[in-house]
């Protein structure tokens, strides 16, 4: 498909095929009152190391490019263990805080736990969008002492000021609202099962990603405004600390992740790499072959090659 937006959009409509193989579910405990659940799939041979997704915002563990990727790392011999953040895939019961995009030991938590379950290793860590952040922000931040043994981020807005800003241009109107109605959406399921402080809201009425951030999200999270929590919550600032071999994948044509921000960070780390084809939209990657999410080929075919031993 040509064109960021076809790239961005169309393949989210598209069904995924239902992922193969026996499926055990985990309620990981992160922080006091709240756990997050995780979906384990093994592929029919003895794995060859496992996969560990994050999700994007508004997405979970069941979103298109989380359940195809599953699929692929499948017929490639990887276990897989999709991530639903926190209050996502139908967890709210399972939370006491929202999910944002600073949460690194939620990663670290979860790479503990299915150490201790005796999934095989090497551990590769991948995080889509949001996720993505999340994966590079906890590399950075733990440094050699990082529990995965390789990093990709997929679309990652490792820079949240320049990508908030990127989002509330005019010309992604139809990004901003469709994040605004599902935060929105997760407000009210999240206060059907228990009380969160602060107005009734709408669409229409919160004031975009921005006004629910400065709102809910990061006060939850302990920070003092929206643009406190961006600054706090990116990557960007512990790229340098990056340890384990990690990759940054993003297009250029990506229409809120603009790919001119890692430019400053090209050599902050010598583990990392960047992978930043011209075109794929955000978190699209839709091409002519099979399989046609060819962004999880790539990060696989990393692992494999370049990012984890065996």
């Amino acid at each position: 498909m040509r064109g960021p937006h076809a790239q961005t959009i169309v393949p989210s409509f598209l069904p995924a095929r239902a992922v193969r193989g026996a499926v055990e579910t985990m309620d990981v405990p992160v922080a006091a009152g709240t756990r997050v659940r995780i979906v384990v799939t093994r592929p029919p041979a003895t794995p060859r190391g496992t996969l560990v997704a994050l999700h994007g915002l508004s997405g979970s563990a069941e979103s298109g490019y989380m359940r195809r990727t599953a699929a692929q790392a499948h017929a490639r011999g990887w276990a897989v263990v999709r991530v639903n953040l926190r209050n996502c895939g139908g967890t709210e019961a399972l939370a006491a805080t929202f999910y944002n995009a600073g949460q690194s030991d939620d990663a670290d938590v979860v790479l503990r736990a299915i150490e201790e379950r005796g999934l095989p290793r090497p551990y590769a860590l991948l995080g889509f969008s949001l996720g993505g952040n999340i994966a590079l922000l906890y590399a950075g931040r733990s440094g050699s002492a990082c529990r995965a043994d390789a990093v990709c981020g997929v679309n990652p807005p490792v820079d949240l000021p320049v990508c908030i800003d990127a989002i509330e241009r005019s010309g992604n109107a139809l990004y901003h609202a469709y994040f605004t109605r599902s935060l929105c959406a997760q407000l009210r399921r999240i206060r059907s099962v228990r009380e969160v402080p602060g107005p009734v809201v709408t669409p229409g009425t919160i004031g975009g990603v921005r006004g629910f951030d400065d709102l809910f999200t990061a006060p939850d999270a302990g920070y003092a405004s929206a643009a406190d929590y961006y600054r706090g919550a990116s990557a960007a600032a512990v790229l340098a600390g990056v340890k384990r071999r990690s990759l940054i994948l993003s297009a250029q044509d990506d229409p809120f992740v603009p790919v001119s921000m890692f430019d400053a960070h090209r050599l902050a780390s010598g583990a990392l790499r960047f992978a930043l084809p011209r075109a794929g939209g955000h978190c699209g990657y839709w091409g002519a072959l099979r399989p046609r999410f060819w962004a999880a080929e790539a990060a696989l075919t990393f692992f494999e090659r370049d990012g984890v031993p065996g």
